[in-house]
């Protein structure tokens, strides 16, 4: 049900529709703030990485500085980019007054190296794991996974871009320029005060903020050469999922998942993007013309009038970011390659079978809330499992130090030309989804995995479960 609108919201939407009628889109355009690229630490190979955890200062409003988290004495963590075949000294430094526990989403290693919500970073404590890079090239991410805290903690600033990078990937013609034409987009909506300061009601079950942010930045724009550009977009929003797509109807080229890429780029009108969902996607802008990534749909003045009088849980701006192309057009405009693709490793046996019921409303799995004293299965390593998922409610689904692909949405079959590794998928409301998911790595009982909802909200309130994989003694 929608609520009231009171006389003071009216007046003021009053007024702002006035202000809209009076200035131009173009105008308001330019209002926009410029694009934050997050800083790059280039990892080679044994060289440390040291990132603190500590408060930090941002200015959501501008003029407006206020206090939030990150690492390294910036909002939000720096992309870190590593190499297949490469190790990394990590160092986590916890300078913040709660503990803290980290996560790797994507990464293909052990419990140990990813991180568990069991291990708990105290305040003024560091953690140093050296982390094997053994994986094709993808688009990872990091943040807290503090058991039962983990949104509050993302809410605040701790989530980043991991990347890696192997020698297929970079012998491609894929736009590899980090920041210029291969982009990095963190999504967050959120809910600020008048003194633009971040609100999150932790009681809620669920959370969907007004505004939305893409590296910091209120719907900014981005001046980017003319030609192909490579947009690397998370949803690192707490519950809100996205439905990505241009505002000039051209389709988006999808090529990449966040654990694996596709054999070609797949032309979608629509991608949905579920909370702690990864994609990589390709946009033409050989014309010259300004073009906006958006979620939902495509919203003219009128629309935006309407809205200053809705108090549902639509977005005040749905454009994520608008690209501003400059500079000459290329002589060829050849369109990008993507690395070789085999089908060997899609030729799965499968070992055993599980059900899911999710009923998210309840905060239960198979009838059962979260138990950090319970490991809900053990699977085998090397082992793959058909996963027969059901929710109640549309929601994402995600799970840690293991990958899958989509089997079929809806019992019918998921399309081929899709095919990709995966760790998180969105589930349609009462409708059938199975996964065949492949356990390449170890996790004790002291140190497991996770799975369950991606919603942060929910996953705090325990829609979630645990999993250990063992060596296979046979």
């Amino acid at each position: 049900m929608k609520k009231a609108i009171t006389r003071r919201q009216f007046l003021q939407g009053s007024a702002l529709v006035g202000a809209l009628a009076i200035f131009p889109r173009s105008t308001l355009a330019a209002e926009r703030p410029a694009l934050n690229i997050p800083p790059l630490m280039d990892i080679g190979r044994g060289r440390p990485v040291r990132l603190d955890l500590r408060p930090a200062q941002t200015q959501f409003d501008k003029g407006k500085l206020v206090d939030v988290w990150g690492v390294n004495g910036q909002y939000l963590a720096p992309t870190v980019r590593v190499k297949s075949g490469n190790f990394v000294k990590l160092a986590y430094l916890n300078n913040l007054p709660q503990k803290i526990s980290m996560n790797i989403q994507g990464l293909q290693a052990s419990s140990d190296i990813i991180g568990s919500v069991h291990r708990s970073l105290e305040p003024k404590n560091s953690w140093s794991p050296i982390v094997s890079i053994n994986q094709p090239a993808c688009t990872c991410w990091y943040h807290a996974d503090t058991m039962l805290n983990s949104a509050f903690q993302i809410y605040r600033g701790l989530v980043g871009l991991w990347l890696i990078e192997d020698e297929q990937s970079k012998n491609t013609t894929l736009p590899n320029k980090y920041g210029v034409n291969d982009i990095p987009l963190i999504l967050q909506d959120q809910l600020l005060n008048k003194e633009g300061v971040q609100v999150l009601d932790k009681n809620i079950p669920q959370f969907l903020g007004k505004r939305l942010f893409v590296n910091g930045q209120e719907s900014p724009y981005f001046n980017v050469p003319r030609g192909w550009v490579r947009l690397r977009v998370l949803n690192a929003s707490l519950s809100r999922a996205y439905d990505l797509r241009l505002d000039n109807d051209q389709p988006l080229r999808l090529i990449a998942t966040g654990v694996g890429m596709l054999a070609e780029p797949v032309e979608m009108d629509i991608i949905r993007l579920a909370p702690s969902e990864r994609v990589e996607v390709l946009v033409d802008l050989s014309d010259g013309k300004t073009v906006s990534l958006i979620s939902g749909q495509k919203r003219d003045i009128f629309y935006k009038i309407g809205q200053v009088f809705s108090s549902d849980d639509e977005l005040i701006d749905n454009v994520i970011l608008e690209l501003r192309p400059e500079g000459m057009a290329a002589v060829l405009n050849t369109k990008p390659s993507l690395p070789a693709f085999s089908l060997d490793e899609f030729n799965l046996k499968i070992s055993q079978e599980r059900r899911f019921t999710i009923r998210p409303s309840d905060y239960l799995i198979n009838q059962k809330r979260f138990d950090p004293k319970r490991i809900d299965f053990t699977a085998q390593k090397g082992s793959v499992e058909r996963w027969y998922l059901h929710s109640t409610q549309a929601v994402g689904f995600t799970l840690q130090g293991a990958k899958f692909i989509v089997e079929t949405q809806n019992r019918k079959p998921f399309p081929i030309k899709q095919l990709a590794w995966r760790d998180t998928v969105w589930l349609e409301a009462e409708q059938e989804a199975t996964l065949l998911v492949r356990f390449d790595n170890t996790a004790s009982e002291q140190l497991p995995f996770t799975f369950g909802v991606s919603d942060f909200m929910l996953r705090d309130r325990g829609t979630m479960g645990q999993f250990n994989v063992i060596e296979n003694r046979q």
